[in-house]
């Protein structure tokens, strides 16, 4: 997405335009736009001096490519899950490729260079516009990451980055789903309607264009188009925004004496909302952590996909009545090639986890788990049961921990360690302290606003 161009006259800019994270010859990559917006050295050879964008609201950009990656793999997971339960339909369950559009990225630009720009004016149509954007969002089930703002070209733009709602409609995050030019399109070819499809699209894209001038446009002395797209002579355009510029500066001292308090009171119910939103998603995740510990790891390995092997390995119980002696020959086998990959996991599970949140705790550990089992599995003789080895790592962490009594089964080894009981303690308090900034949050503000910005943001834990 390249940024607006130098906009002639008082006309609206406004675009929006889906993407994936792969792209090609014909539209760029989520990493690309975020590259670009984040002005990265070598993303934006048509700036002649990029700075850093201001963001208005959200997180940083460049945050916005990992968020991408997690959602996308995480659904696939569910996707999955959910192919197995639905065969019937599970074409529309496929899951979602590194060329499906996941991403929609807007940008709407101001008419006035930056140096000539009135400030009240323009911070009045830049609210305008992020208000547009919103609604426009939410018409079309999409989550708004990051609106920021760029000042380091001839006029001032903003971007608006989003993401498609996971819902029943659009499982897959299709982005085209949410964007009306492609819903258009789709719409045209799957009824066979006579004419080009992109013909529908630009229609359609052209009414959004409309909807933008009439909310926003045309409040700030806007006109739909510029004076060549619509054959107006230099007299007639003259006089057009002469008019415009009347009307613009008879609301401008209204807008004014408005502006301050309705600024303020905007940015605090932002500041809530945002506030709100995090504490959810901390709360929703400190549940799901404290849902894996209680649920035990087996469970929390099956809520995530793991292998079936694995799982089945985990589970195998021990035979409580004991294995036969080995031989000299066994027992050295046993201590040159076991031995050693035992007293790894024992070393990596005998302290709890480092600090961290309990779901990137729980991954941390899940990985090694599974990378300790698959080394198990892979050093195991030929003449040695699983069970058997089951029973040698709990009688060795026994030994190690000084448990009264041994589990039979490698994942109850595994949640009796210190590494386990660390992510418990540490779901319990997550849990807990998600909770009272819930509770917090979703109380009714203040009436002195400095108090109420200073109970409801939310920089950490």
């Amino acid at each position: 997405m390249s940024d607006a161009p130098h906009t002639k006259g008082k006309s609206i800019f406004a675009h929006k335009q889906t993407y994936s994270q792969k792209g090609n010859s014909k539209s760029l990559s989520v990493k690309s736009i975020v590259e670009e917006l984040e002005r990265v050295v070598g993303a934006c050879p048509h700036v002649p001096n990029p700075q850093p964008p201001n963001i208005l609201e959200g997180m940083r950009p460049r945050d916005l490519i990992e968020i991408v990656e997690d959602r996308v793999a995480g659904q696939n997971r569910a996707l999955r899950k959910m192919r197995k339960e639905k065969p019937d339909v599970k074409s529309e369950l496929r899951g979602i490729r590194i060329d499906t559009h996941v991403f929609v990225a807007g940008v709407y630009s101001y008419p006035d260079a930056v140096e000539d720009m009135d400030m009240a004016e323009y911070l009045a149509w830049r609210e305008d516009v992020i208000a547009f954007a919103k609604r426009d969002s939410e018409a079309n089930a999409l989550e708004i990451m990051t609106i920021a703002e760029h000042l380091d070209e001839a006029h001032p733009h903003i971007h608006v980055l989003a993401l498609p709602l996971i819902t029943e409609a659009n499982p897959r995050m299709n982005a085209k789903l949410c964007h009306e030019g492609h819903v258009a399109q789709d719409k045209h070819i799957k009824n066979g309607w006579s004419g080009s499809p992109s013909r529908a699209y630009k229609q359609s894209m052209s009414a959004w264009q409309d909807r933008y001038h009439a909310e926003v446009g045309s409040q700030h002395g806007q006109a739909r188009t510029g004076p060549k797209r619509r054959r107006l002579d230099r007299a007639t355009w003259k006089a057009e925004q002469g008019r415009i510029q009347l009307l613009k500066d008879a609301a401008k001292a209204d807008r004014r004496a408005e502006a301050s308090t309705n600024r303020a009171e905007e940015a605090e119910m932002r500041e809530r909302a945002t506030a709100k939103r995090t504490a959810a998603n901390r709360l929703q995740e400190a549940e799901m952590g404290q849902r894996l510990a209680e649920e035990g790891l087996v469970a929390a390995l099956a809520a995530m996909d793991a292998d079936d092997r694995l799982l089945s390995r985990l589970s195998q119980q021990a035979n409580p009545r004991g294995y036969p002696s080995r031989t000299g020959a066994e027992n050295n086998e046993i201590h040159m090639t076991i031995s050693p990959i035992i007293d790894e996991g024992l070393d990596a599970l005998g302290a709890p986890s480092p600090a961290g949140g309990t779901l990137e705790r729980f991954n941390d550990l899940f990985a090694m788990i599974t990378d300790w089992t698959e080394r198990l599995a892979a050093a195991i003789p030929r003449w040695m049961r699983w069970e058997e080895l089951v029973d040698r790592v709990a009688r060795t962490a026994q030994q190690t921990f000084g448990w009264a009594s041994r589990p039979d089964t490698l994942a109850g080894f595994v949640e009796a360690t210190p590494a386990w009981r660390g992510i418990e303690e540490s779901a319990r308090k997550d849990l807990n302290r998600a909770r009272g900034v819930a509770a917090l949050i979703t109380q009714e503000p203040m009436s002195d606003p400095s108090q109420s910005r200073a109970v409801f943001r939310f920089d950490g834990d």
